[in-house]
């Protein structure tokens, strides 16, 4: 059996001062003293290998050095070690018995081993009648020494040492440091230095390189003496050059399924299995329902996101990815490029604000499609999407009925527009603002609405104060200072429907603009996912098909709208929606969306996190997991637990793999322009320049259509006439 301790950095390629001449330096380390002398034991602080790596850590391997330390072990067995102990005895016996270095005497005509045994047996006196001193019980033990009986397992050991540089200086100052290194074991007997002659290189190298085992004298060493030697490095030792295990966590379930593009399969990453091979792990559709991604920024979530997004996508699943900063899209964007997907793919970038730029339009307000039942649904996703970006919370109750107020007096407008087969007569988020501060456009359009919807306005929203309509009207206001926001927003027909995705397993990336106004857009996108999610009630179950969302930076959803993000993960899944969130950290989400995301995931990984964070996590899952493991995990690199087979798996490790990595087959970025048109074709997209021209006058086509007269009093076909 060889054990080898190789604490150097790894081997690089050789350069040119490394493919030179080389110079070693060789030396076996042997027992100054006799092996029955123990040498000192070492414990685990300071770590014995702190020395040892401190000296490896000053190889420069770039340069061609070496520094190896070899220990080869040949268990001893019983029966030899009891011969040796034998012979010890028999030798301590000779010598007699003696106490602190002094010599004592024995009876029976002269002494000595039997004469002592003789003397004690009598009871101290011999045939002489002298008196003779009883030798202690230990003296046999000091004899034998470290190779008592109840010593353990002893090993013949051979300790080889070689040291490779391009200076000899070099080579010597780098044994030097390893025989220093080895030095501490001194106690009660040393390692001494013995370097080969001329002649035994050759024998040396052998030995070194083959695990021969021919030491240069006898020499058997207990556990305690290598234990300090064999033994992982510890936490004590804080050299540079020491390779982190990464603290300990359980291995991943024998049973975990392996990706290799299954549809029923979602990948997580590459897992250690039990036979020491590296696979792609998995988790079966059936048994992910909701997961909660967590850690630190630039670790890995997105990209991990991207991988799953990517293979649910080419499994022919419907798919929605808020990406707040745009960069998994363009990653992404080649991996999709392909003809079964093009004709389902949807891309929502606001970051876009050319005047020629084709641009997707989203009216959150619009009733195509819809009946006077989904008022309400509608009224609410805008008013608490909007409620949440602006931080509102229980402390603005007048902005927030005002809000919900005009948003249904809006949508029963355009309920009515839709009916009449005018859906470009629609109202969107803009007119809110023109319902609010425009009251002969609002007094005109009143008579349209139900009696109860209009006495609101005409009894109860004028005794309001001045203050409350700024309060709501500054979101949109917010809104109007982006072109790209304005033609996302500003078009009266939409073409982003989150249920219809839903319905035909549309591929969809959502990417804000980059702006202050990402917040708005993001609540109010995440807000409409849940009611459109909730609207597939009037579908059967076994009629719906799944729906993949990944949602990044669950902060900033997760404002003063506590609800909407946990009815997400208590509700959604019911109607075969599932939701992957990504956070960097989970303590600063609200209390009721934390616990509702904790409650019902059947996923939760993290990468590497704060203390407090990670200890959060650690609890999750019992001690299996400490948080120091977690605080120092390696970049893209996870701990995570999953459902697997109507169970919870402890957590297990998991190395993060890079899209490219993954599905390098998929990649076709001469496929992208083609993928471009297609998207233009999917969402009818038009130049963001028509959608503002259409958006300056829209004020006039609405109340045009509802009334036959355009603002400033004059008929829709007479721009002289005036109202009475």
């Amino acid at each position: 059996m060889t054990a080898v301790i190789s604490l150097a950095k790894p081997t690089s390629a050789p350069t040119a001062r490394a493919s030179g001449r080389r110079y070693v330096q060789r030396a076996e380390l042997a027992l100054g003293l006799p092996d029955y002398k123990a040498l000192a034991s070492l414990g685990l602080s300071p770590d014995p290998l702190q020395q040892l790596a401190a000296a490896m850590s000053s190889v420069r391997t770039e340069d061609g050095e070496k520094a190896e330390a070899v220990f080869d072990l040949v268990p001893v067995s019983e029966r030899r070690l009891a011969r040796r102990r034998r012979r010890l005895m028999a030798r301590a016996a000779r010598r007699g018995p003696s106490a602190y270095g002094e010599r004592l005497t024995g009876g029976l005509g002269g002494g000595g081993f039997w004469g002592t045994m003789t003397s004690a047996w009598s009871g101290g006196a011999g045939s002489t009648g002298r008196s003779e001193r009883i030798p202690r019980q230990a003296d046999l033990r000091d004899g034998v020494g470290k190779l008592e009986p109840g010593a353990g397992a002893v090993f013949a050991v051979q300790i080889l040492l070689r040291t490779e540089a391009a200076h000899p200086q070099l080579a010597l100052a780098r044994m030097h440091q390893l025989i220093a290194a080895l030095s501490m074991t001194s106690g009660e007997n040393y390692l001494k230095v013995h370097r080969p002659h001329s002649w035994s290189i050759g024998h040396f190298e052998r030995r070194f390189a083959s695990g021969e085992f021919a030491p240069h004298r006898r020499q058997w060493l207990t556990v305690p003496e290598l234990a300090g030697w064999l033994k992982p490095p510890t936490v004590k030792c804080a050299a540079s050059s020491v390779v982190r295990s990464g603290g300990l966590v359980p291995p991943a379930p024998a049973d975990l399924p392996v990706y290799t593009g299954q549809r029923d399969l979602i990948p997580l990453g590459a897992v250690v299995y039990p036979d020491g091979r590296e696979r792609i792990g998995a988790a079966r559709v059936q048994d992910l329902l909701f997961g909660l991604q967590l850690g630190k920024a630039g670790h890995g979530k997105t990209e991990e996101a991207l991988v799953q997004c990517i293979a649910m996508a080419h499994s022919g699943y419907g798919c929605w990815f808020l990406d707040p900063h745009g960069e998994g899209w363009a990653r992404a964007k080649p991996y999709l490029a392909h003809p079964e997907i093009a004709d389902r793919l949807w891309e929502i970038n606001l970051a876009k604000t050319a005047p020629d730029q084709p641009v997707v339009s989203w009216n959150p307000l619009s009733m195509e499609g819809r009946t006077l039942s989904d008022v309400q649904d509608i009224v609410r996703s805008v008013t608490e999407g909007i409620a949440a970006a602006q931080d509102w919370g229980d402390n603005a109750p007048r902005a927030r009925t005002i809000l919900a107020r005009a948003s249904q007096a809006l949508a029963l407008l355009n309920l009515q527009a839709v009916q009449a087969g005018h859906p470009e007569a629609q109202c969107t988020l803009f007119q809110l603002r023109t319902w609010l501060t425009d009251e002969d456009w609002r007094e005109q359009l009143l008579p349209k609405l139900p009696d109860r919807v209009r006495a609101y306005w005409e009894t109860t929203f004028p005794k309001l104060g001045p203050d409350a309509v700024p309060t709501v009207t500054y979101a949109i206001d917010r809104l109007d200072t982006s072109q790209s926001l304005q033609g996302f927003f500003g078009s009266p027909r939409s073409a982003y429907d989150v249920r219809h995705a839903m319905d035909t397993s549309k591929v969809v990336f959502v990417c804000p603009s980059g702006s202050e106004s990402d917040a708005l857009v993001s609540c109010l996108l995440i807000h409409d996912l849940h009611r459109a999610g909730l609207s597939r009630q009037d579908t059967p179950r076994e009629q719906r098909n799944t729906f993949w969302a990944w949602g990044d930076e669950l902060t900033a959803l997760d404002s003063s709208s506590k609800g909407f993000l946990a009815a997400i993960a208590e509700q959604l899944r019911k109607y075969e929606v599932r939701f992957i969130g990504m956070t960097q950290m989970a303590l600063r989400l609200s209390a009721i969306t934390r616990q509702a995301l904790l409650q019902n995931q059947s996923w939760l990984s993290t990468c590497a996190a704060d203390y407090d964070e990670a200890a959060f996590v650690a609890k999750r899952w019992n001690g299996h997991v400490s948080p120091e493991t977690i605080t120092e995990l390696p970049k893209y690199h996870y701990v995570m637990s999953v459902n697997l087979n109507g169970g919870r798996t402890t957590p297990f490790r998991v190395r993060g793999l890079p899209v490219d990595e993954v599905f390098a087959h998929y990649d076709n970025p001469a496929g992208v322009p083609a993928l471009d048109q297609a998207i233009d074709t999917n969402l009818n997209r038009r130049p963001l320049s028509d959608i503002l021209a259409d958006l300056e006058v829209l004020d006039s086509t609405v109340l045009a259509h509802h009334t036959g007269r355009r603002p400033g009093g004059t008929n829709a076909g007479d721009p002289t006439s005036v109202i009475d």
